[in-house]
């Protein structure tokens, strides 16, 4: 449950913002062999009520233009002009970020996303268990305590991705269609809609609480931009005036694109050569590149299976079976 009540004091941990102010702490997570792990965070306490919001950025350390953005709203977030309150989390994987670490961290090697479960995993001495560990202590100090959350990611070093937002249908129509408004209103162009699925036979087991959720992909392959931050930045300012916690209107595009992904695979290791970027338009059978192996041979072209437009090429360095690129498929205008 929510606490939206308007109090003197709004505490995280041990650090506490008062109404009307901005303060900067850090969060504590767990212990080291040799330090204390802690992720910095800022507090942003409004002066009229409102809802929380959670703004981060990092859960993959190397994506840079969402972290990128959060940290110019950091510096510019006026809590004079803010009803409810802000949470901002500029880089949650903060290890990974120091190691230039794609995906996991050089602790553990797991991906942070399927971190997030109820108990962190016992065991004995052996790999540490450092994401769960992060993932526990920020879901129950920090997301649990969101109603909505903005979740900034972009490419990834050995990715080229296109600029956008996301969002996940849960089959709540009402809640659906007010995560599409949030989406939409962030001001990009393209919305990837995914669809939650569950697995043949599963037994059910209850949804954990999350805020209401969307995610941004903006550039990639390891670069970070002045103008792709600004674009995160805005988006920023323009949930906060969907959300009525700052005066005005989003500021966006007057039609939006929305797409459903669908992931193309390759059947064969090698070099992969793409013949396509992100934010191409192709068509159903079009060459979308080819996989040569290290004798100069090419051993498969990747063929579309559909219309649809580019939203990821991945590394160029192919295991048998993996992702060579994300399409999205079945696209959609909407006012």
């Amino acid at each position: 449950m929510i606490d939206r009540l308007l109090s003197k004091i709004f505490k995280i941990q041990n650090v506490e913002c008062p109404i009307g102010q901005k303060v900067h702490g850090f969060l504590t997570v767990h212990e080291t062999p040799a330090y204390v792990h802690q992720v910095p965070f800022t507090l942003v306490y409004g002066v009229g009520e409102g809802p929380i919001l959670l703004i981060n950025g990092g859960e993959h350390g190397s994506e840079y233009n969402g972290p990128a953005g959060c940290l110019k709203l950091i510096d510019t977030i006026d809590p004079s002009k803010i009803n409810g309150k802000v949470i901002l989390v500029p880089m949650v994987n903060t290890l990974a970020f120091e190691y230039r670490w794609m995906h996991g961290n050089p602790a553990d090697y797991r991906d942070l996303t399927g971190c997030y479960v109820d108990e962190v995993p016992k065991g004995g001495s052996g790999p540490p268990k450092h994401s769960y560990q992060l993932a526990v202590t920020f879901y129950k100090e920090i997301i649990s305590k969101a109603e909505y959350r903005l979740n900034l990611h972009g490419g990834d070093i050995e990715e080229d991705l296109l600029t956008g937002t996301m969002y996940t249908r849960i089959g709540d129509e009402a809640r659906d269609s007010l995560n599409l408004a949030m989406a939409r209103d962030f001001g990009w162009e393209w919305i990837r809609e995914s669809i939650r699925r569950t697995q043949a036979n599963a037994p059910p087991r209850p949804q954990r609480y999350m805020p209401m959720t969307v995610g941004t992909e903006a550039g990639g392959m390891g670069r970070c931009q002045s103008d792709l931050a600004d674009m995160v930045l805005k988006g920023c300012f323009n949930t906060l005036k969907h959300l009525k916690m700052m005066d005005g209107e989003p500021d966006k595009p007057k039609i939006a694109k929305v797409f459903n992904p669908y992931h193309i695979y390759c059947s064969r290791g090698g070099l992969f050569i793409s013949h396509v970027k992100a934010g191409d338009l192709i068509k159903e059978r079009d060459v979308l590149g080819e996989v040569r192996n290290l004798n100069g041979k090419i051993v498969e072209e990747i063929i579309a299976p559909t219309d649809g437009i580019i939203h990821m090429v991945t590394s160029p360095a192919l295991w048998e079976g993996d992702v060579t690129y994300e399409i999205g498929k079945d696209i959609r205008e909407i006012e």
